[in-house]
């Protein structure tokens, strides 16, 4: 192994309790989306107390920041450290997005301490609201990722992968307008929003079983009416649509439309559909990036496997449209406990996931490493990326 990886991993092993220790601290104290200021706060105070900049508040979002190390000029090649510390309302870190920051700083420090004889440089951006936010997405628009060449972190899971499929995701809500009466007097006289959120649904149903492998609708009923003898005239729901591709997620999207439609003509009611954003685009994967992913993970003895279809949506998806970006998995866990639960939080402070932390912080700062010392490398990820 290179000295100067050698130099990372002794870097990120000096540091493993204060690693420990702040990932530890943003598992007991879980923010949800755009709620993160105590974690936003740890962080920074981690990143500047180690010869960090820290920008609070980046891209229009309170609990976003961009640090730099002190007193270097942001040369090209750039990389971003990714670091996610978002939790799930009422289940905490069940996606581990304390050990994803946590290794994210980890190992910008480490590489910070470790080299500077690279070319280019390094910085970590603070990425909010992961859950149902799109941070990433909306600091992408903000213009935070400009100048950056790649972007790269780590995410807990059951297996070492170098990286995983994901859907792209449109969250839309949809209203039903009708006209009241009474149910059992004058029913006649009235047009029923709960008949056509219903139909909307069935038709929804069935129009999973034409519905491709990648793709995917489900969503809810928020608003069913409020009294059993009123026909009520307001329903509304919240649906989720994915698919592997843009181009079968916009086509799903239509068919979707056409099905509350079909249902507010059949019930004689108005019908809104509204996309909230921030619709997320499915991951972009690169392979000559993943590759020298895995050359590191196999370095450090770690047995590599594939996983072939997508299965969740991930605002780095967003950014993985507008430049390189690297997403390994690192096992916490064993495949019965499962991500977005209570023992998938705990699992992150148990042995399995102390060790994935120390681990994923050395593989992103291999990686930067490797990215920022050779040109082959920038060459054929950028080629990559063009190419896909």
């Amino acid at each position: 192994m290179e000295r100067i990886k050698e130099e990372i991993i002794r870097q990120v092993d000096r540091m493993k309790e204060d690693l420990f220790a702040l990932s530890k601290k943003l598992f007991e104290n879980p923010e949800i989306a755009y709620q993160e200021h105590q974690a936003c706060q740890w962080l920074s105070h981690f990143l500047e107390e180690r010869g960090f900049e820290v920008e609070v508040g980046v891209g229009g979002l309170e609990t976003a920041f961009f640090a730099k190390p002190k007193d270097v000029r942001l040369a090209s090649p750039r990389v971003a450290f990714l670091a996610e510390y978002d939790a799930l309302e009422k289940i905490g870190h069940g996606c581990g997005h304390n050990l994803i920051a946590a290794s994210a700083l980890g190992a910008a420090v480490a590489l910070r301490e470790s080299s500077n004889d690279h070319q280019g440089s390094f910085v970590v951006v603070g990425t909010p609201a992961e859950e149902g936010g799109g941070g990433k997405a909306r600091l992408a628009d903000a213009g935070i990722f400009e100048g950056i060449d790649m972007a790269l972190m780590v995410h807990p899971g059951h297996r070492y992968l170098a990286g995983e499929e994901s859907l792209g995701r449109i969250k839309a809500k949809v209203e039903f307008i009708g006209q009241t009466a009474h149910a059992s007097a004058a029913p006649e006289l009235g047009r029923n929003a709960l008949d056509a959120i219903v139909c909307a649904y069935n038709n929804i149903s069935a129009l999973r079983q034409q519905i491709a492998p990648d793709g995917k609708i489900h969503g809810i009923i928020t608003d069913g009416g409020d009294a059993p003898n009123v026909i009520p005239d307001y329903t509304a729901g919240l649906f989720y649509i994915r698919a592997a591709s843009k181009a079968y997620l916009e086509a799903l999207f239509q068919r979707f439309q056409d099905c509350c439609r079909g249902a507010a003509l059949a019930a004689k009611c108005e019908c809104n559909i509204e996309i909230q954003p921030p619709s997320l685009d499915p991951v972009k994967r690169n392979n000559a990036l993943e590759s020298v992913c895995v050359a590191n993970m196999k370095a450090l003895g770690f047995s590599v496997e594939t996983k072939n279809g997508p299965s969740g949506s991930t605002d780095l998806g967003n950014l993985s449209q507008i430049l390189p970006a690297l997403q390994p998995f690192m096992p916490i866990c064993d495949e019965h406990v499962r991500l977005h639960s209570i023992d998938f939080a705990n699992a992150t402070q148990s042995e399995r996931g102390r060790h994935a932390l120390l681990d994923s912080a050395k593989i992103l700062a291999m990686t930067a490493y490797d990215y920022l010392s050779a040109a082959d490398i920038q060459k054929a990820v950028a080629e990559d990326f063009e190419a896909n």
